[in-house]
């Protein structure tokens, strides 16, 4: 009996395992942490957040406007005010792509979580950039 409940408890750890592991996959939140190679982003404060929230019908899609910071080996680089709205997506793309590595390419990126009619704090906020 007990052979079996093992044998689960190991699938569901590799499981858990590779779904972190993703290697075309960038999240960047509030907190400071490596995430490729020696450069680390960081989503310092949340300027405004005007977006639509989820399940309205709005005339105007709103916008997200961030403070972000790209880190090199512990060392700040920039630090940008980023709007993010369907205007602004290359304009976000370029940026981003400065301190990606040389042999990866932004396929796109997603903010997380949508909007809703709470107000929601800066530690909720992610924005998760997926490479090719």
């Amino acid at each position: 009996m007990k052979k079996p409940v093992l044998f689960i408890l190991l699938i569901v750890c590799i499981a858990c395992k590779s779904a972190k592991d993703k290697p075309n996959e960038i999240a960047i939140t509030s907190k400071k942490e490596v995430v490729k190679d020696a450069y680390t982003f960081v989503i310092n404060k949340v300027i405004s957040d005007s977006r639509c929230p989820e399940g309205t019908n709005c005339i105007w899609a709103g916008e997200l406007v961030l403070e972000v910071s790209a880190w090199e080996n512990k060392v700040l680089k920039e630090t940008v005010v980023l709007t993010f709205s369907p205007s602004s997506n290359e304009e976000n793309r370029s940026w981003f792509s400065k301190y990606l590595p040389q042999n990866k390419k932004l396929k796109t990126f997603k903010i997380s979580p949508t909007k809703t009619e709470n107000q929601l704090a800066l530690k909720e906020y992610k924005i998760e950039l997926i490479l090719e």
